[in-house]
């Protein structure tokens, strides 16, 4: 009789993946590209990764299925201004069709109506972080897009949803991790950032909703989280840090949060992106 194996819980972590190439290119983001290294070797033992993108929006949870999948720029409509060197940036990984299939399965079974999907490749929401996280390409990686509902609290009902459909994985030893922002507010920051007068910062008040990302993660009912995560739009600084109608970057926190189940979670990190506060949570 064979032996049994214990297999570690593996994470759940929510990266604030930065704004398109820069966070690889640019060298005032070398403290954030520490802060992405420091998390590596908590997936040393993980059979795999679930890796929720914000760049993928679908009404129904979509999920690569090929083994041999490529990374693609999909900044393209931003090729006039950015540098060449944004699209000579490379990635080996690799899928799992098998995972694929049984995430579908599992899915399916909680009501939603997956699709697989083998010609997408990899955004840049999951190949800067992996690039720091995994070098070397060597743990299987399935994207996910993030669900795009009828409005925000119809996405945020959904993408806690599948998170939950998706936890049990973590007891297999899959991580999951969601790409996002837990500040997005595209414009400010781009302002900011690109701003020839020194110092400029997005308008404060992002902070405060930080704040309250932060009070929900340590929330271990998840029936009380959820039920928190609901009033997010109700939360102090919520508008500064998400403009509304444009929340995509806050769901892969949200499928995070679903899939941290009776765990308690924490910000592990904080950086400064040009004011603009941009947080790290995870449930270990």
């Amino acid at each position: 009789m064979a032996s049994s194996v214990n297999v570690e819980r593996a994470p759940a972590l929510f990266i604030s993946h930065g704004g398109g190439p820069f966070p690889i290119l640019n060298e005032d983001h070398e403290p954030w590209r520490q802060m992405v290294r420091g998390y590596s070797t908590i997936f040393d033992n993980v059979k795999g990764i679930i890796f929720f993108t914000a760049h993928w929006e679908t009404s129904q949870p979509s999920i690569s299925a090929a083994s041999d999948v490529q990374i693609f720029f999909d900044y393209e409509d931003m090729k006039d201004w950015l540098p060449k060197s944004a699209f000579e940036i490379h990635y080996e990984g690799k899928g799992d069709s098998a995972l694929a299939q049984r995430i579908a399965k599992r899915l399916q079974d909680s009501g939603f109506e997956p699709v697989l999907n083998k010609e997408r490749g990899w955004d840049h929401g999951v190949w800067i972080p992996m690039m720091l996280l995994r070098p070397s390409g060597d743990i299987p990686v399935i994207q996910m897009s993030v669900i795009k509902g009828q409005d925000e609290a119809d996405s945020t009902e959904k993408n806690i949803r599948v998170g939950q459909a998706l936890e049990s994985f973590r007891d297999e030893g899959y991580a999951i991790i969601g790409s996002g922002g837990s500040s997005h507010n595209f414009d400010e920051i781009t302002k900011a950032y690109t701003s020839l007068t020194v110092g400029a910062k997005v308008p404060p008040g992002a902070e405060l909703f930080e704040d309250f990302l932060e009070s929900v993660v340590s929330v271990s009912d998840p029936i009380d989280r959820k039920s928190k995560l609901s009033t997010w739009r109700e939360a102090a600084g919520n508008e500064i840090a998400h403009v509304p109608g444009s929340s995509e970057h806050l769901m892969p926190f949200m499928t995070v949060c679903g899939a941290g189940g009776h765990g308690i979670g924490k910000r592990s990190d904080m950086w400064d992106l040009v004011g603009s506060p941009v947080g790290f949570y995870l449930w270990k």
